[in-house]
């Protein structure tokens, strides 16, 4: 039986309190098992850790960074990408939630498109639909100049998100593109779109619209907490 390609998937948490362990059961019940889950915790001064904790302590896949002093997500973004082992790499946000074929599907497609390197796949916003299994999500091409357009475009369905989607990791790294650390908000925005216009990175990408990441609302997060003067910046 060949063996499964290993994923790295990087938790990002910050005070997420409530969140953060309903968002581990979500990646400790991915029909795909092969991965290596890295929880990268931002000096969160809630009960965040003991969430984690207790998730780390069931699941031997599951490993904990903290930083006993704030970083920033785009630095604990960075610090993410320094702790890769695994052929393939996804961003998820510590308050989401994952279909339970998210990761599966999104590997599913790499392997069978050994050209592409990014794939992506539709995302909710605080509401999920009937979950779908990775055979029966299809996968269409695009190329460069329309997933450039997809990521940075406001509203589109491919999204300048970075979440919703899987990477292959060695062109990623080839890449050395790196997030803004001088940015506190957008950071993933612009990442993205200098990721896909690489020339380290594939002509091709993959998109499906099934949804299978979960993007769930918090009052305190940075997107709704931002002030006028951070958002011109």
């Amino acid at each position: 039986m060949t063996q499964e390609p290993l994923v790295t998937v990087a938790v990002l948490s910050h005070n997420l309190e409530g969140y953060i362990g309903h968002s581990l059961k979500t990646i400790n019940k991915q029909t795909y098992r092969n991965m290596d889950i890295v929880i990268l915790d931002d000096a969160s001064t809630d009960d965040t850790l003991t969430e984690i904790d207790h998730w780390v302590a069931r699941d031997d896949r599951m490993r904990l960074i903290k930083n006993n002093k704030r970083r920033g997500v785009a630095t604990m973004r960075n610090r993410a990408l320094k702790e890769i082992r695994g052929k393939y790499f996804i961003f998820v946000d510590g308050d989401d939630q994952l279909a339970p074929a998210f990761v599966e599907t999104l590997v599913k497609g790499l392997e069978e498109n050994p050209d592409v390197d990014i794939a992506s796949v539709g995302f909710s916003w605080g509401a999920s639909g009937v979950p779908k299994k990775a055979n029966e999500v299809k996968f269409r091409r695009i190329d460069r100049a329309a997933m450039f357009e997809g990521v940075t475009h406001r509203g589109h369905v491919i999204s300048g998100m970075v979440w919703n989607k899987a990477y292959r990791s060695a062109n990623l790294l080839d890449s050395q593109v790196r997030f803004d650390e001088s940015l506190e908000l957008a950071e993933d925005h612009l990442w993205i779109a200098q990721l896909v216009a690489s020339k380290a990175m594939s002509e091709y990408s993959i998109f499906a619209s099934d949804v299978l990441y979960n993007k769930v609302s918090r009052s305190t997060s940075i997107i709704h907490t931002a002030s006028h003067a951070l958002r011109e910046r």
